[in-house]
């Protein structure tokens, strides 16, 4: 067997790998092997009312995540088309630029109902593919090598000599494609709306003042001023290099999309946060302080087995 690799326009990786194997069922070359995009997954969780799937990527997933794709290109070619007739303003150019502003706003409400339930694929080769044969050619055969240039967004071809076997053995074992949880977290709060809490924590800290209660209330004014990229931040920096958790944990990664604070994490930290039936049935956990809470207690939990060792 032998492996060749193929430059892809980057973000069309996928895309490339499921016209070339198109390509080659309808030519019948039975040569290829198989095609990789080393594709993962970022399973998004909106509310507590989604549920969680982290079973393998399914060929529905691809297409889903294709069909997708076709409704952005689409919409992108739409867009352009009307900024393009922005600049006339004869009846007929009047006309199609309203057509096309239609066009748009069904574009747009397909592409989020297509969104619904989808998973955010992804390929951890930015810009490549990798194409494995049945033999064990030396040189990329004319045939398949015609066949891949003829593809959409294919580059080029970096080196028609195939990569030594230990090369490949090497990147297999290296290569992460363990699949990622992002989870919606709290909307991001407004200084209005941070000092308007501030105070009225403040009012009921000083009427539990000497209570429990009390130390609560002023450590959730602390956590008021922190974001949850800063705490986020602050624990990565907490655990050791030589911790086997740290390249795990520094997969971890706090953002703000849309005004909504998120979180992104791998699956295997993901399971190791909540618990089977939590996971199994209705999340129940999408605030950001629940999140900070799992996160340190699992930290402490496994830099505390390291350190008994």
């Amino acid at each position: 067997m032998a492996y060749f690799v193929v430059q892809v326009r980057s973000g069309k990786e996928i895309e490339v790998k499921e016209m070339l194997k198109a390509a080659l069922q309808r030519t019948g070359d039975s040569m290829v092997k198989a095609i990789y995009a080393m594709e993962t997954f970022t399973e998004i969780i909106r509310n507590e009312h989604d549920l969680c799937d982290l079973s393998a990527l399914k060929t529905e997933d691809i297409s889903d995540h294709l069909y997708v794709k076709r409704i952005q290109a689409g919409l992108s070619n739409l867009r352009a088309a009307c900024d393009s007739l922005k600049v006339y303003e004869d009846a007929n150019s009047l006309k199609l630029l309203n057509s096309f502003k239609e066009n748009i706003r069904q574009l747009s409400s397909e592409l989020r109902e297509a969104r619904k339930g989808t998973r955010k694929i992804s390929s951890v080769l930015s810009g490549y593919i990798l194409v494995e044969l049945n033999v064990n050619f030396h040189y990329f055969p004319d045939n398949i090598w015609h066949l891949v240039k003829s593809i959409p967004n294919v580059a080029g071809i970096p080196s028609k000599y195939n990569i030594p076997q230990e090369e490949v053995d090497a990147f297999f074992t290296q290569v992460d494609v363990t699949p990622e949880v992002e989870m919606q977290l709290d909307e991001l709060l407004s200084n209005e709306e941070i000092k308007d809490m501030k105070n009225e924590m403040l009012h009921e800290a000083n009427k539990a003042m000497g209570t429990v209660q009390e130390g609560e209330l002023l450590e959730s004014i602390d956590s008021l001023e922190t974001t949850l990229i800063e705490s986020v931040t602050e624990m990565k920096a907490t655990v050791e290099p030589s911790n086997p958790i740290k390249s795990l944990v520094e997969r971890c990664k706090a953002l703000v999309r849309r005004k909504r604070q998120s979180v992104i994490i791998p699956r295997t930290l993901f399971l190791g946060l909540y618990n089977e039936i939590e996971i199994q049935n209705l999340f129940p956990a999408t605030n950001v302080d629940d999140f900070l809470h799992r996160l340190k207690d699992w930290i402490y939990r496994h830099s505390s087995e390291v350190n008994i060792e």
